[in-house]
């Protein structure tokens, strides 16, 4: 089984903003758009973080991604688990540990830096900014490092 490089993706304040909540869009087509130049020079699959995993499932939190224009077919493999009172970190530990797939690389696109003790594998986005053209280079380095 070939290792894989996985991308543990938040939704709010990465793929989107407030703002384009307010105007009743999911997901901010800019940066869907970046992050979709970023999948063309890596292959890399996608394990949700976001809290929108606990109402959809990976199957589901997929077809919306498509549905907002991410070449996402096939790449979303799971969503981590929720760990009551346990911070994102937890999480993806625990998702990293459960994981049958052999595990190459990751990083974590995310607002929030509450991931230790993976802090250094963080691409950490500004809320009401998200994920922006000047994070291509830094996410592509992380994720083929």
């Amino acid at each position: 089984m070939q290792a894989s490089i996985i991308l543990f993706l938040d939704f709010d304040d990465v793929l989107n903003t407030r703002e384009n909540l307010a105007r009743g869009e999911l997901f901010d087509p800019d940066k869907v758009q970046v992050l979709n130049r970023i999948a063309e020079m890596i292959e890399f699959e996608i394990v949700v973080t976001s809290t929108w995993r606990l109402g959809a499932t990976a199957e589901e939190l997929e077809e919306l991604l498509i549905t907002a224009g991410l070449h996402a077919d096939g790449r979303v493999i799971g969503t981590t688990p929720y760990l009551e009172g346990e911070t994102r970190g937890a999480e993806i530990m625990a998702w990293l540990q459960q994981t049958p797939k052999p595990v190459s690389n990751f990083a974590i696109l995310d607002d929030r830096d509450d991931v230790a003790p993976f802090k250094s594998r963080l691409l950490q986005t500004r809320p009401g900014k998200g994920l922006c053209e000047e994070h291509i280079g830094e996410l592509t380095e992380m994720l083929a490092a």
